[in-house]
């Protein structure tokens, strides 16, 4: 089981270069992407609206994306 530190690692989405929880990124036929890339990829892929709400919830920022890469830097040195 992944400490919950490691599910509130923020990571940035390769499909849209935006920031998500690593604990949040879902996995759809071989991608790895952030909750708004996967409900595109869903919708896509089924040809109909994704209607649940279990991709709801709190994103992180891009500024607390970069505070956490610089206690990461600060952590190293």
């Amino acid at each position: 089981m992944p400490k919950q530190t490691e599910q509130k690692e923020i990571v940035i989405c390769k499909h849209c270069g935006k920031p998500e929880y690593w604990g949040a990124m879902r996995w759809l036929s071989g991608r790895c992407a952030c909750r708004n890339c996967y409900r595109s990829f869903w919708e896509d892929q089924n040809h109909k609206r994704y209607t649940w709400d279990d991709l709801d919830g709190p994103r992180p920022t891009l500024e607390e994306y970069k505070e956490q890469e610089a206690k990461k830097c600060e952590n190293t040195n």
